[in-house]
């Protein structure tokens, strides 16, 4: 029999909602539900003669157990090549993934259990009251299938089964949820010191050492006129191009750990440090040593900031992070006293087993890191820095063109010696380039990037900028009197010897910097909470004078006791408690976004201010040999006499230069720096430039103090 519409179908027919299909004439309305999940009961029409009324879809029309799965489901750990990147980040996956195999089944169960007891309770009202379907689907207008899911402020959350995971659930409380220490055991964390000490042991051998292993290589491979010729950039010129290249690539290095953590851009550090002091071992021509020193001085940057922003991530501030940073600042002396011993120890024709064995520590640390170092859980993402690949490519180019100005001043006028050296376009040329791109790297990095590479405001904190200065001014002083008095020790005129101080009884020589600094470095950390800062400071000033000074007013033969071993003490007094003070002071004013840049520019002053007063200084001994002129019809006898005199004016001139520069950056510390001593105390993490606390746990391990 054919269906039929009354009159009052067809005037309910005009009333349906759009949204709905139209009835399509011969086919069956009556359905029944899907037996799985039980439905509401539909909301009673206005008019029960309705042919389209629907329930409203308040009743869940989609499956409530997948959706509810959806909302609390956790997330499953995806493998990838970041968590093999160090075998505690391999470990931590592996524990993420059976934390969630655990809490899926434990869902699974809840849910599965819940399904059945409603799928049982709907047959029991399914038998005694089987339902009918309505004819016709009415929706309410502003219900919304699935609608009792919707998770805002009106109306109630689904409810979650116990112990599983909510979106809904409050974040936990960051006091609790940060762990006090984050090694999983006491062997990992003492293997992070290690390697972390290792770092500053390497960086300090390959700048030491060399001062001894640089005549060697230079008497085997090159002639002495080599080094004099029109164009030459001298002898140190080698030593400071480590230097050099460390510090202008050291704030790009510090971004990268800042923007990705510290671990990868360390990894690639020391292997990078390895692969390259194995390729200087084979080195036979300077060319090719100059690139493996630009390129060791590449890989030290790397791994410097790193080495900072690791720490700054792993440990909160207070006694213990300082210990850390003491025991990393006490391998200077250690490095600085095993490059001289290990270039000493071995033979004038084997220059290569100096770099070898740099080469196979590098590659120790690479392993102790892969085995110790903490997974970082820090979202850095929320820090919102970039690159600045503009401020990058003008410090960079702006420095290497100044310190080669600098470099190859004193003997550009080797062929014409009536005019100087600043009037010859090799040296006016690149000196005005690189004055020009540090002064557009000044605006850049002041009012044009948007990110600056070395922002002004790292700077703010009280008396930073005048520290840094005198800092510049106190490391200045160390590289004249590091390799100076290599050199000087090596004059048989100076210290009455036939051949002078060489090999094994040079490094003897040295051994007060290796004792005397490893102890001040520890227990300067701790003296830092005992001691104010700024009486270390004042006296590291004067420390930094009197080692260029004793040597420079030694009366010739020298006598070790008398002045050699006093200006020792003195260096390492100067050296390792500016480097402490520095680290500390700078780390601790510091935020999140710049401990990276923190640790860079404690590195930057150091090897900054050496690259460029090695050349100052030997422009000043080129100056001061040049007033003592040795006749040509002079006899043998009276010209190595002359020569002799020369050479020892030159080096005295250059450590009066060293102790004129630690004496202005002791003026400069005592007029400008004020250092509270309670920039090295505990306090809570505040970071000013997100206005409170930082949101995330592993943030929370950094430090900053409210700036005056």
């Amino acid at each position: 029999m054919e269906p039929t519409l009354t009159d009052a179908m067809l005037d309910q027919k005009s009333q349906r909602p759009r949204s709905h299909p139209p009835l399509r004439y011969g086919q069956q309305l009556h359905y029944l539900e899907s037996p799985k999940i039980p439905t509401l009961p539909s909301q009673p029409h206005d008019s029960g003669s309705d042919p389209w009324q629907l329930p409203s879809l308040q009743q869940t029309s989609i499956s409530r157990s997948s959706s509810r799965r959806s909302a609390v489901m956790p997330l499953k750990p995806k493998p990838s090549f970041t968590r093999l990147q160090s075998l505690d980040s391999l470990i931590t996956y592996r524990e993420e993934k059976a934390e969630w195999k655990r809490a899926s089944s434990f869902i699974q169960a809840v849910l599965t259990d819940e399904e059945q007891q409603a799928s049982a309770s709907y047959y029991d009202g399914y038998y005694s009251h089987p339902p009918t379907r309505e004819p016709t689907i009415r929706s309410e207008p502003d219900t919304v299938a699935g609608a009792d899911l919707t998770f805002n402020e009106k109306s109630p959350t689904p409810s979650t089964p116990a112990g599983a995971f909510s979106i809904n659930d409050p974040a936990p409380d960051q006091d609790t949820e940060q762990p006090k220490n984050k090694f999983r055991t006491f062997a990992a964390e003492i293997g992070f010191c290690f390697t972390i000490a290792m770092t500053q042991f390497l960086a300090e051998y390959m700048i030491s050492g060399f001062a001894i292993e640089l005549p060697k290589i230079m008497n085997k491979y090159t002639s002495p006129s080599d080094l004099t010729d029109a164009g030459s950039m001298g002898m140190f010129w080698p030593a400071s191009l480590l230097s050099l290249i460390l510090s202008a690539t050291l704030l790009i290095f510090a971004r990268i750990s800042d923007m990705h953590g510290g671990y990868l851009p360390f990894m690639f550090g020391v292997i990078w440090l390895g692969l390259w002091s194995l390729l200087a071992g084979f080195a036979k021509a300077t060319v090719l040593l100059d690139i493996s020193r630009a390129m060791q001085g590449l890989a030290i940057a790397a791994y410097i900031p790193s080495t900072f922003a690791m720490i700054g991530s792993i440990y909160p501030e207070g006694p213990r992070k300082n210990l850390v940073l003491g025991l990393y600042s006490g391998c200077a002396p250690l490095g600085f006293f095993a490059g001289f011993l290990a270039a000493g120890a071995l033979p004038d024709d084997a220059p290569g087993w100096y770099f070898w064995i740099a080469a196979v520590l590098s590659f120790v640390t690479a392993v102790t890191a892969y085995l110790t170092v903490p997974h970082d859980r820090t979202d850095r993402q929320q820090l919102g820095l970039k690159m600045d690949w503009i401020g990058a490519f003008l410090i960079t180019g702006g420095l290497i063109l100044v310190a080669y100005a600098l470099a190859v001043e004193p003997y550009a006028n080797q062929f014409d010696t009536g005019r100087s050296g600043w009037t010859f376009p090799m040296v006016l040329g690149p000196l005005i380039s690189g004055l020009a791109c540090l002064a557009t790297a000044f605006w850049v990095e002041g009012w044009y990037a948007a990110c600056p590479l070395l922002p002004f405001d790292f700077f703010s904190p009280k008396s930073v900028k005048a520290f840094s200065l005198a800092c510049l001014c106190f490391y200045a002083s160390y590289g004249v009197w590091l390799y100076e008095s290599a050199q000087f020790f090596s004059s048989p005129s100076a210290t009455g010897t036939i051949d002078g101080i060489q090999g094994l009884t040079l490094a003897a020589w040295y051994t007060p910097t290796a004792i005397g600094g490893l102890i001040l470095c520890v227990v300067g950390g701790a003296l830092l909470h005992i001691i104010p800062i700024m009486v270390l400071l004042i006296v590291s000033g004067l420390a930094w004078m009197g080692a260029p000074l004793l040597l420079a007013m030694a009366p010739l033969p020298m006598h070790y006791w008398s002045f050699v071993m006093p200006s020792m003490l003195c260096a390492t007094i100067g050296i390792d408690l500016t480097f402490t003070i520095s680290v500390v002071y700078l780390s601790s004013v510091s935020p999140l976004r710049y401990q990276g840049l923190a640790g860079a520019v404690s590195s930057i002053l150091v090897n900054l201010a050496m690259s460029f007063s090695l050349s100052i200084s030997e422009i000043v001994a080129v100056k001061a040999e040049s007033a003592i002129i040795i006749p040509d019809t002079a006899s043998p006898a009276d010209q190595i006499l002359l020569a002799d005199l020369q050479a020892n004016r030159g080096y005295k001139y250059a450590f009066i230069y060293a102790a004129a520069s630690a004496g202005a950056g002791l003026l400069i510390a005592v007029l400008f720096v004020r250092i509270s001593r309670a920039v090295v105390q505990e306090r809570k993490t505040i970071d000013l430039e997100d206005g409170g606390t930082r949101p995330s746990s592993e943030v929370s391990t950094l430090v900053n103090v409210a700036r005056a």
